[in-house]
């Protein structure tokens, strides 16, 4: 066997990779203040949940965060809510996502938003919420009491976090409480579309 071809045809490889982060990056790179960014993670007890749910194809966005500008976002997950630089979290580990801009929604209501999200930077994450949240869905009376007794107003899943800036500039866009908004409802061609 001839070693030295080995090294050409991994060389090759990752040459591949390079291109397509590449190509991701530039998407990421021209995200804007205010969009919404949709990742395709690996939690698969989300992703069920949500199939099951009846979100059908849209179940595989699994986690959702809101673009501050550049490549800077913030996003609700355990331990607290952070921001973080997308391109080291997401795009460099191979993960696919999808920008979406709220229809009608003006830049300077996107700044408002954005800056509501800005200020919850740092909140504990609401791990209660994200066990309980399949009993909201199929006994909505009994999720609805335990939220009242065991929720907080200042914790967050990263969909109710990015779900209630919008309420607070008075988009009531999901028609539901923002405890109850999964990722996969912002994957709505109604609401949001998706900036290419």
């Amino acid at each position: 066997m001839n070693y030295a071809l080995r090294p050409t045809r991994y060389k090759l490889r990752a040459t591949s990779y390079e291109l397509r982060a590449t190509s991701y990056e530039l998407r990421a790179m021209n995200l804007k203040i205010g969009e919404v960014i949709l990742v395709q993670t690996k939690k698969p007890a989300i992703e069920r949940f949500q199939r099951q749910a009846g979100y059908g194809e849209n179940s595989v966005w699994t986690h959702v965060c809101g673009s501050l500008g550049g490549l800077i976002c913030i996003e609700g997950n355990f331990p607290r809510s952070r921001l973080i630089d997308f391109k080291k979290t997401y795009l460099e580990p191979g993960f696919n996502f999808k920008r979406l801009r709220r229809k009608g929604q003006t830049e300077k209501e996107r700044y408002k938003v954005a800056l509501w999200w800005a200020t919850m930077n740092n909140l504990p994450y609401d791990a209660w919420q994200f066990f309980s949240m399949p009993l909201s869905y199929a006994f909505r009376n009994l999720g609805e009491a335990l939220r009242r007794v065991f929720g907080s107003q200042m914790r967050f899943l990263c969909s109710q976090l990015i779900a209630e800036g919008f309420y607070q500039e008075g988009d009531y866009l999901f028609n539901k409480p923002a405890h109850l908004v999964v990722p996969a409802d912002f994957c709505n061609p109604d609401l949001f579309e998706e900036v290419k």
